[in-house]
């Protein structure tokens, strides 16, 4: 009777143990958690930063002032009628291919 006392007592101990080590390791976990969120959200923080400096370095007024200075080529606009030359366009009823222009 004393022997199965004691392994009553032991295994009581072995799974407290256990459940305890469980309990720690998702603590553990959920702090790591938090602090990967934390770190993520700083980095998106820095990510707007940089766009916002991008964008305002790259406005088309900039953009163009610094075209212009590189090269003696005249800036234009791309209108509809330089796009219409680059490719055929589809016609959405029959799926057949019109030729550039002719639609």
């Amino acid at each position: 009777m004393f022997w199965k006392f004691v392994a009553l007592i032991l295994s009581i101990g072995v799974v407290g143990g256990a459940l305890l080590t469980m309990r720690q390791l998702r603590i553990q976990a959920a702090h790591e958690l938090g602090a990967v969120q934390r770190r993520v959200g700083e980095r998106d923080r820095e990510l707007w930063q940089l766009r916002i400096e991008i964008a305002r370095a790259v406005q088309p007024a900039v953009v163009e002032a610094r075209l212009r200075a590189m090269s003696d080529v005249p800036i234009e606009p791309l209108g509809a009628h330089h796009v219409a030359d680059l490719w055929p366009i589809v016609s959405v009823h029959d799926g057949s291919v019109v030729e550039a222009g002719r639609y």
